[in-house]
């Protein structure tokens, strides 16, 4: 699986009311034509959610318009005849025929009613044809589809791997008799939220151990991968839990799609960092799966895949077969046009590894809000990246001590075994920076006993506003700014010093009481309590700062968190005098230090999507260091980097997109080089 860095997730949903299927379909120009866009693996379909199998089969349903044709047999041969790795797709919890033939088979509220997609897109409304969510720890399933894997490797011997789609359930639909046997036998009889995702969680481990166990009885050597979501909970929750049945991740985000483009960097940095191979799945749509006839800008690939080969992945770009069986030759164009440099870049990053320099400790606990827990976590990287620091997405189980800070954003919960790390990290110098109700354990109380805080319940009264002590930040404490979010309200104990005081509105916005158009402007005086506080090895936000720039872009809250952090944290090891649009991620390679340096500008310039259509320029931009660097060289062609008057800073060339470079020798050698991972190692 290491060496399927160039993949693609070939996806064939396709109605049996269609009767031309495979039509069209050439095996040798279906597999000539990956080989010509570089791609080295592809994901080909046994059985899609329709619950079509494309090949005669004894345990399903064969597609009608096939007529016995074995369309994955002869796409297995092709592919193979050139080289390229085939895993086989198959699909879980959504498979309509099912549905249709064995209704006692599927997932079921507490209503007792089906439960159904009504829109791949969370946020859009009920469309025609949601799929329909088939039980999978139903004994009855779990034959079928055991039946269904023992028959592909029967007819076609060791296959290359296995990627098993939508291990998930519909949420709170765990009430069918299947699901209260499991959740009797296993003890998650509660009908609340945390545990039904302790429940889901144990399932999808559950699954991932049995058909591991027998893809592993029938060929050693396959791939396997679940594909479900793979957040990071701070408890080890989910993904940490069927890590061990998985050959590698694959990283599903489409960032036209609903995801954008935040929510891939918070996987990546996460789960991507567990010490799996990994590749980041993506598409060559305009806009989501099953968008026919939409093709991306090359510049939006280019950034979808250069950032996952940076932060030390792989790709897989996703595709659809059209029904007759003749892929889209401009999006493989597409495809092919990106390939050729992630292809060209491979060499570079080989044998690397990242340098996480700041942790953030994931805020997502189960039965927590995941839209608001993930948006305080993608704000948080997003302002670690704007500020060129270096970041993983931590949990419990991760190594805190390689990083030299830690951020804890807006509401993560305190484990018992988080605790004892927290609070060994502090003892030993560590520095940790927390806001709004980060630091409670999970019935609310106040965990970090050892910092000088004491609260006194939510602040009643909002849109705040910071006002900066003069000694802390003396131009921002001439001017007040808003906070729109609701914070708490912290008093300082001994030792602590504040930064910026909260000032409070005149009044709450109501019907009766308002004042102009938006927010109630500020008071005089300040509150007495404060809206940022610090002390020995650590900072406390009151606000829920990283949602906040998340959500509004609140450039005060970044900008204080910056200045902060670098005067808490110290130095950026490179890239203190980029600007915020440039991605730039350091990685070790044996002694050296390689750095990618991406500049791409997403646009909201649609309604309903992000467009990034253009490669935007390195020049006039200075590198700096933290320390003196004899050489930085570019890798697509050896020249040197041009020095800007110092020995640390370097001018970086004309040119647009990406930009890969190398400094020989900067790091010492092995015995005091930094760290790892924090997220990798485990303790």
């Amino acid at each position: 699986m290491q060496s399927a860095l160039r993949q693609v997730h070939l996806d064939f949903h396709t109605s049996p009311y269609i009767p031309d299927v495979g039509a069209e379909f050439d095996a040798r120009e279906f597999a000539a034509t990956f080989k010509r866009a570089r791609v080295n693996s592809v994901t080909i379909f046994a059985k899609c959610h329709h619950g079509m199998c494309y090949y005669p089969t004894a345990t399903g349903t064969p597609h009608p318009a096939l007529n016995g044709r074995d369309l994955l047999g002869e796409m297995l041969e092709a592919l193979h005849e050139e080289g390229i790795r085939c895993p086989i797709y198959t699909t879980v919890a959504w498979e309509e025929n099912v549905a249709d033939l064995h209704p006692e088979w599927r997932q079921m509220r507490a209503d007792g009613t089906f439960a159904r997609c009504d829109n791949v897109d969370p946020a859009r409304p009920p469309h025609p044809g949601g799929w329909r969510f088939n039980d999978w720890v139903n004994p009855d399933y779990l034959d079928y589809l055991e039946a269904h894997v023992r028959e592909l490797f029967a007819r076609y011997g060791k296959l290359d791997g296995l990627f098993f789609d939508i291990l998930f359930y519909d949420l709170l639909a765990h009430h069918s008799d299947a699901c209260r046997r499991y959740r009797t036998r296993h003890g998650f009889e509660a009908d609340d939220v945390e545990t039904f995702k302790r429940f889901e969680s144990h399932a999808q481990a559950s699954f991932a151990a049995r058909f591991t166990k027998l893809i592993r009885s029938l060929s050693p050597a396959s791939s396997v991968f679940y594909n479900t979501p793979f957040d990071v909970y701070v408890d080890g929750t989910g993904g940490r839990q069927r890590l061990a049945h998985l050959t590698h991740i694959e990283i599903e985000s489409l960032p036209s799609g609903f995801w954008g483009y935040y929510h891939f960097p918070r996987l990546a940095r996460g789960a991507g960092r567990w010490g799996k191979p990994w590749v980041g799945m993506t598409g060559r749509f305009q806009r989501m799966w099953g968008d026919f006839g939409g093709i991306k800008p090359q510049a939006a690939l280019e950034y979808e895949c250069f950032r996952s080969q940076a932060l030390g992945g792989g790709n897989s770009v996703g595709d659809q077969l059209p029904p007759r069986g003749r892929l889209d030759a401009a999006a493989y164009d597409l495809i092919g046009a990106v390939y050729e440099q992630c292809e060209a870049a491979e060499p570079f990053y080989a044998g690397s590894v990242e340098l996480t320099d700041i942790g953030i400790l994931s805020a997502n606990f189960p039965g927590k809000d995941l839209a608001a827990t993930g948006t305080s976590d993608e704000g948080a990287i997003q302002m670690c990246e704007e500020t060129h620091y270096e970041v993983s997405l931590l949990d419990e189980q991760s190594d805190l001590s390689a990083c030299r800070g830690l951020i804890l954003p807006d509401d993560v919960v305190i484990t018992p075994r988080l605790y004892k790390k927290l609070k060994a990290c502090h003892t030993a110098g560590g520095k940790l920076i927390i806001s709004h109700r980060s630091g409670r354990d999970i019935s609310g109380r106040w965990a970090l006993d050892f910092l000088p805080l004491g609260f006194n319940g939510m602040v009643e009264k909002f849109p705040t506003y910071w006002r900066a002590r003069k000694d802390f930040w003396p131009e921002l404490s001439t001017s007040d700014r808003v906070v729109y979010s609701q914070g708490v309200n912290v008093f300082p104990g001994k030792g602590a010093k504040v930064l910026v005081d909260r000032v409070l509105p005149y009044f709450k916005r109501t019907d009766l009481t308002f004042s102009s158009h938006f927010q109630t402007p500020p008071q005089a005086e300040a509150d007495r309590f404060p809206a940022v506080v610090s002390g020995k090895g650590f900072v406390y936000f009151a606000d829920p700062i990283f949602r906040e720039y998340r959500q509004t872009g609140n450039q005060a809250a970044r900008d204080v968190w910056r200045r902060i952090i670098r005067d808490f944290v110290g130095d950026l090891l490179v890239g203190a005098d980029l600007p915020s649009t440039m991605l730039c991620i350091p990685r070790l390679r044996g002694r050296d230090l390689i750095l990618t340096l991406l500049h791409y500008v997403p646009v909201r310039k649609a309604l309903e999507i992000d467009v990034c259509e253009e490669r935007m320029s390195f020049a006039g931009e200075t590198l700096a260091f933290s320390s003196r660097v004899k050489e930085v060289r570019r890798f697509d062609n050896g020249e040197p980097l041009e020095r800007s008057g110092d020995d640390n800073s370097f001018l970086l060339p004309v040119t647009k997109g990406r930009l890969l470079l190398e400094v020989p020798g900067f790091f010492a050698p092995k015995a005091s080089r930094p760290a790892r991972s924090a997220a990798t190692k485990r303790n």
